[in-house]
């Protein structure tokens, strides 16, 4: 009963501050290989002159968004199998969730026992329709949290850490918003011992944490375009 409480409290944490759903994440893409300027037809059409030059070769008065990273990568992939046996040691789960576009928004998770010691890691991607739309989604996990700025990761981050309770097994917790262009990186990393009733330091799964976040920035580093 434990991992599916657990299970249920990682994956809270790290769908829970993107607060857009996956088409909106999405729609800046979509309109963008169809040749159309945007779903609504609304912002680019009254800058160009034109009035409706959809053409995709036409050069209208309308700039493209700045957009640093095109489609997120395998988030199973982008953590390395040395960080993930040292952060969820023990026998492991893995594997992606499904996702309505893969483009878009992607996430992995890994957990794993070990005697009664466990772990849990999830990361997730978020590729924004802009670096612009990317800086508003983040300011809004900012807005809407009680944790504080991370240095080191990305153009900005944010950590949030709690150590929680339930039916006496603690566990401590940390999610890492990282935002690198227009991508969202979240990483949750928790974990506590189910016959102890003690759980890892907020350090260390704070320190976890960033080490995942790391390796999974470093597997966006292929610009758009």
């Amino acid at each position: 009963m434990p991992v599916v409480l657990l299970a249920s409290a990682g994956w809270a944490m790290s769908a829970g501050p993107l607060a857009d759903p996956p088409e909106a994440a999405a729609s800046g893409e979509k309109s963008g290989s169809s040749g159309g300027s945007s779903d609504s037809g609304g912002e680019d059409s009254g800058e160009g002159g034109g009035g409706t030059g959809k053409e995709p070769g036409a050069s209208g008065g309308s700039e493209e968004p700045e957009k640093t990273y095109e489609k997120a990568p395998d988030p199973c992939k982008a953590v390395s199998g040395k960080t993930v046996s040292t952060l969820v040691p023990g026998k492991l789960t893995t594997g992606e969730l499904a996702s309505t576009d893969k483009d878009v928004r992607r996430m992995c998770q890994w957990h794993a026992l070990k005697g009664y010691s466990y772990r849990w890691l999830d990361v997730s991607y978020e590729i924004r329709r802009s670096d612009e739309d990317a800086r508003k989604a983040f300011d809004r996990v900012v807005a809407d949290g009680k944790g504080g700025p991370f240095t080191g990761l990305g153009d900005e981050a944010y950590s949030l850490s709690a150590r929680t309770s339930d039916k006496g097994n603690k566990v401590q917790e940390t999610e890492l918003t990282v935002r690198s262009g227009n991508a969202l990186v979240v990483v949750t990393y928790n974990g506590g011992d189910f016959v102890e009733k003690t759980t890892p330091s907020a350090d260390k799964i704070r320190d976890g944490a960033a080490k995942a976040a790391g390796e999974a920035l470093a597997a966006l580093e292929k610009p758009a375009g």
